[in-house]
């Protein structure tokens, strides 16, 4: 949940509140403000209170769950098979950690609604001692824990919900920033565990070797030891990341801040790494800067009025809402705006794109409502956490979190948003001990049921469900937005009990059948588990039509799946035919696969191209294409990365401030006509660049760049607005990173203003360059 705006020191401390009652008191936890008042702000409201100022779409209602004195500080929930709510509740958070696994004030709740009034009122502490955990997910027989620099297992042995043992899993993950830690644990539909990272990243060893890398997102899987097995880092993000969210298809979207609320994964970064290509893999899809509060003053440094901290990206994937909302918006949390926006998808090609501003499912008027995570139940309601807080912010390194008047550690509230008009999800009773209940609960029409089934019958390796998930799988029809949940588990759930691994005749026949199955998921689904590394499946794949799949999320599978395929003239004819197909040339995704496709399979398109080809029967952008693809391979370098040949007269070493919109320059001098040679470095939270402007040009760029960064290509254009006042920029630098700016001074003297032009920086965070004769 941190953003860059989080990160920075924020001037509350000129901000005092006037009360000095003692918060209360959960277990050893007490806290208590005391100090004269300077400015009056909103006194924090009963959770009765602030419900009143929660605004919502016609036909919701919002319903309290749970609440102070029973809960407090609530960052991260899941539920169990059992539909029991687990959260975490951090008052340590945003405290630097100790880097010990066991030492700490938060813990692990259970809560639990046993007379069925829709309040929890049963409370039971799964684990305590923790320090600064973020997130969790269920494995066989406990949870892991995201704490870093660790990843825990803790196990409940005795079945009393306490966990008796604890174990670190995997260590390394940075403690930089407690806000940009690793985050959103969950189990995909491909039976690994799934999360994000900001950018205080992972630097450690896995599996033996040394692996290291900065914010994004990444996934893996456990070997029958509950070790971490086959880990994979899929995307680099541009900045800190807390929001992971899947579709009902298994498409990927992340959340990341700084004006990123949406980001779709359209290639993992280990396609292009096996090839020597470079890509980025994701692509912003968001349509909008402006968020809509409904409180009068946010306290935002940066990305002011938009999504500086963008958490969570939970799709509606249950039934109990309108149609309009199923599988197609998601819920993305602004804690700093007091909101959870409504982001609406739509496909593109083989991507997405959001359908406009979606603007709210809720906001509230109440300065305190700090809503840090939005996920679908298992009754098909939205749970919103509210960590309750007015100030969300670091706080400056010198000062104690004690005497910052409204930073609360005992206030949290749950609420669960639901629609009026309908019923909730049927709450099927599953128990590993009774397949029937988890084919049951695999047919549920909310996706939490079918995942929490398909999970327990993987890590209970019930293999002798086969034959009932095929039957699912056979089952060929689609509901009103034209998926199949089941048959697409049913397909998952085979892939994670190790019965597509070309020795089960009768599984493999299921799946190729599920190449023509009605719902273009299930089609995807099939495509992405076949054992394609097997000659005779990889043969199946080209001729069974996936290829020519009217879906292009379907057609971008299947030229990926067939990059673990064993080369054949088949492929390389098949990827031949794929340039003459302007779905294909025209399609961001697919085309990106065809070149990764046609690097691993080389030799084959070659003797296809040289036989084949004639450039007067091919379009221009088909005839572009194939000719790219035919080039000989080459290793590409990122462009920031490329050496200069200037001969450097002058170094100048600019840093930004570590807390601070400031360069800690505010002028530097150089001699006109020289070579110059700027080393910019970032300990600070956030991303900065630094950009150097004609004279007297400051006014105008501001506004290019407030203009840019309200577009929907800001961050890929390194927020640097097209004008010809600027003369010269670096690129944008990630937290705890460096560039080089190597350029030749005007041949004018003058003053020549720099400054950052991420959004909302530039105010402060600007200086200038002499140039003298």
């Amino acid at each position: 949940m941190r953003a860059g705006g989080f990160g920075l020191i924020c001037c509350f401390v000129c901000l005092c509140v006037v009360w000095n009652d003692c918060y209360g008191n959960s277990g050893n936890r007490r806290f208590r403000v005391e100090q004269d008042s300077i400015a009056i702000i909103q006194a924090p409201l009963s959770p009765e209170a602030s419900m009143e100022l929660i605004e919502l779409p016609e036909g919701f209602s919002v319903e309290l769950f749970a609440s102070e004195p029973d809960i407090g500080k609530p960052i991260a929930m899941e539920w169990d098979e059992r539909g029991r709510l687990w959260i975490i509740e951090t008052v340590d958070y945003p405290n630097t950690v100790s880097g010990q696994p066991a030492e700490g004030d938060d813990r692990i709740l259970i809560c639990e609604d046993t007379d069925g009034d829709g309040k929890a009122d049963k409370f039971k502490v799964f684990a305590a001692g923790l320090d600064i955990p973020t997130s969790f997910a269920f494995v066989q027989g406990g949870i892991i824990v995201a704490q870093a620099p660790h990843f825990l297992l803790l196990r409940d042995l005795d079945g009393d919900d306490i966990a008796d043992t604890r174990e670190i899993v995997m260590t390394g993950w940075g403690i930089f920033d407690t806000h940009a830690g690793p985050s959103n644990l969950q189990y995909g539909l491909d039976n690994k565990l799934w999360g994000t990272v900001g950018y205080s990243g992972f630097d450690g060893h896995i599996g033996g070797k040394p692996v290291t890398f900065r914010q994004g997102a990444f996934r893996f899987g456990r070997d029958v030891c509950g070790g971490v097995k086959d880990f994979e880092y899929l995307a680099t993000t541009s900045n800190n990341t807390w929001g992971l969210g899947f579709s009902e298809e298994f498409d990927v979207f992340i959340s990341c801040t700084n004006n990123e609320h949406s980001v779709f994964l359209g290639i993992p970064k280990q396609y292009y790494a096996n090839t020597g290509l470079h890509g980025p893999g994701i692509e912003k899809i968001d349509s909008h800067y402006q968020i809509h509060p409904l409180v009068g003053e946010l306290h935002q440094l940066d990305v002011q009025g938009g999504f500086t901290a963008a958490t969570g990206h939970a799709f509606y994937t249950a039934r109990s809402f309108p149609r309009e909302y199923w599988n197609r918006t998601a819920f993305i949390c602004e804690p700093t705006g007091r909101l959870v926006h409504k982001h609406v998808v739509a496909p593109s090609g083989s991507g997405f794109v959001e359908l406009g501003d979606g603007k709210n499912i809720l906001a509230s008027s109440d300065s305190w409502f700090s809503p840090v995570g939005a996920k679908v139940g298992p009754d098909g309601a939205l749970w919103v956490l509210d960590w309750y807080n007015f100030m969300i912010q670091h706080t400056p390194q010198e000062q104690k979190e004690e005497v910052i008047p409204g930073r609360d550690l005992f206030r949290g509230r749950i609420y669960r948003v639901v629609y009026k008009q309908s019923k909730p999800t049927a709450m099927p009773e599953v128990s590993v001990d009774r397949p029937a209940s988890l084919l049951e609960a695999l047919q549920s029409d909310n996706m939490f049921w079918r995942i929490t089934a398909q999970r327990l019958i993987v890590q209970s390796n019930l293999v002798g469900m086969a034959e009932q998930l095929f039957g699912l799988i056979e089952e060929n029809t689609v509901d009103e937005v034209h998926t199949n949940g089941p048959a697409l588990h049913a397909i998952w759930t085979l892939s994670g009990l190790g019965l597509l691994d070309g020795s089960d005749q009768r599984c493999l026949d299921v799946i190729l059948t599920a190449l023509k199955h009605q719902a273009p998921g299930v089609r995807k689904a099939a495509v992405q588990v076949l054992p394609v590394h097997i000659p005779f499946v990889a043969d199946r794949l080209l001729v069974s039509g996936i290829l020519e799949d009217p879906d292009n999320r379907v057609r971008l599978a299947g030229y990926l799946a067939l990059t673990d395929a064993k080369s054949t003239p088949g492929i390389g004819r098949a990827i031949f035919s794929a340039t003459n197909d302007v779905r294909n040339t025209e399609d961001k995704w697919i085309s990106q696969a065809l070149k990764i496709l046609a690097q691993v399979h080389n030799q084959v398109f070659q003797d296809e191209y040289i036989a084949h080809f004639d450039p007067l029967a091919w379009g221009a952008s088909d005839s572009m294409l194939i000719h790219q693809l035919a080039a000989t391979p080459t290793t590409h370098s990122d462009d920031f990365e490329k050496e200069d040949s200037l001969q450097i007269d002058q170094v100048v070493s600019i840093s930004a401030r570590l807390g601070e919109l400031l360069y800690d320059k505010q002028s530097f001098t150089v001699k006109a006509g020289s070579n110059v040679k700027i080393e910019f470095s970032n300990p600070n939270y956030t991303q900065h660049n630094l950009v150097i402007i004609k004279p007297g040009t400051l006014e105008p760029v501001r506004e290019a760049a407030a203009k840019l960064a309200r577009g929907s290509r800001g961050g890929e254009l390194q927020y640097v607005p097209n004008t010809e006042d600027i003369l010269f920029a670096s690129s944008l630098v990630n937290p705890n990173e460096r560039c080089e700016l190597i350029f030749i001074a005007p041949s004018v003297a003058g003053r020549y203003p720099f400054l950052c032009t991420f959004p909302g920086h530039s105010e402060t965070m600007h200086g200038i360059m002499n140039v003298t004769e």
